[in-house]
């Protein structure tokens, strides 16, 4: 299993400064340009800073996409399931 690389959050005001980065959640996925695979994850921390985790090494060629339309596919493809076994 490879590690996770994370590099210093970035503040997103100088307010968070002030307050701990107590837990993180995954917003945005991170994807090389070049190949679209997946190289890492955008964390956004309880106090809005914002950190990537890399999977392997950092790569600056690369472009971010929410999480949330594969959450949405998922719903999607669910429903749809589920309107075909009331047919």
């Amino acid at each position: 299993m490879a590690s996770i690389k994370t590099q210093n959050a970035l503040p997103t005001s100088k307010s968070s400064l002030a307050k701990p980065r107590l837990t993180g959640e995954p917003i945005m996925r991170i994807l090389c340009k070049k190949t679209d695979t997946l190289v890492g994850y955008l964390y956004q921390w309880n106090n809005g800073d914002l950190q990537p985790a890399w999977l392997d090494s950092v790569n600056h060629d690369v472009q971010y996409l929410p999480l949330i339309p594969a959450a949405h596919a998922k719903q999607d493809n669910k429903a749809q399931k589920t309107l075909s076994c009331r047919r």
